[in-house]
């Protein structure tokens, strides 16, 4: 690598330092109606970081995607397109804050669940921006190209993601209300829900991504619906193993129920994995 490289690198690194820092400059916006967000993580509000360290990371995850599919004819017209690009991938982080509030923990008020310290809810939204920054990373890198492309296959993504969750929360968990009890500051809830969620997109990363270039919407509809839906069977599969090999002290309503941290962790963890395997092995 010549020098001439590296300084092509710190140029894009430069770009994504700047797409963070507008990034922060929103999150604090959205937050000050409720609270001082810098006020909040100077007092160590872990809450409140896990929503910054969710929404950097899944950033930065975004903004690979960006660079991945980067191709412009100059390197000026490659670095104006990857801004343009990171600043589409800010507001897919930014929007997914909405989502979360309104469609996966219904009936809890995020912003003041935060300002109160409810890590819970804090690692569910951690989960859902770093899920969020994954689908954008497919949605950029996805076969057809163009900016509408990039925005249909991120809307296709986070839709099929928020009812896998809706669907998880309503169907599988039916003995023990997780929403609610992430509202009362369960954290193991909120590190599994959180967990589920990046392996939920870790499958829809490979759905997206591998989509064909068909010119037929309905083609193109089809083949991410299959794809998806074949990862989701196989990852319940290797979950429902899981369930019973990882931990196998208790099942997981009663370790949701006793808030027990630790083996949550190793489950949410494990899952995660078993996705990763499945999205780039499998699908």
């Amino acid at each position: 690598m010549n020098i001439e490289q590296y300084g092509i690198y710190i140029l894009y690194t430069l770009i994504y330092v700047a797409l963070a820092v507008v990034l922060k400059y929103a999150l604090n916006l959205k937050s000050l109606s409720d609270y001082n967000a810098d006020e909040q993580l100077a007092g160590g509000n872990l809450a409140v970081g896990l929503r910054r360290i969710g929404a950097q990371f899944g950033l930065a995850i975004a903004v690979t995607g960006v660079l991945s599919s980067s191709s412009g004819d100059t390197l000026l017209a490659d670095l104006v397109s990857t801004a343009l690009y990171g600043l589409v991938a800010v507001m897919f982080i930014l929007s997914s804050l909405f989502i979360t509030d309104r469609l996966v923990l219904p009936g809890i008020n995020n912003q003041e669940a935060l300002k109160q310290g409810n890590m819970a809810v804090g690692f569910v939204e951690l989960g859902m921006l770093v899920a969020t920054g994954i689908v954008a990373y497919s949605s950029m890198v996805g076969e057809g190209g163009g900016m509408l492309s990039s925005l249909s296959y991120f809307i296709a993504g986070q839709i099929t993601l928020v009812a896998l969750v809706i669907i998880y929360e309503k169907v599988f968990v039916r003995n023990f209300d997780i929403v609610e009890a992430i509202g009362n500051k369960n954290v193991a809830s909120g590190i599994y829900l959180g967990g589920k969620m990046i392996a939920y997109s870790l499958i829809l990363k490979s759905a997206i991504a591998g989509n064909g270039s068909s010119a037929l919407l309905a083609d193109l509809v089809l083949e991410f619906l299959a794809v998806a839906a074949l990862g989701m069977l196989f990852l319940y599969l290797f979950e429902y193993l899981l369930d019973r090999l990882i931990v196998t002290s208790a099942n997981l309503s009663s370790m949701l129920s006793k808030d027990s941290i630790v083996p949550v962790m190793q489950l949410a963890s494990a899952k995660i994995g078993i996705a990763l395997i499945l999205s780039n092995a499998i699908l």
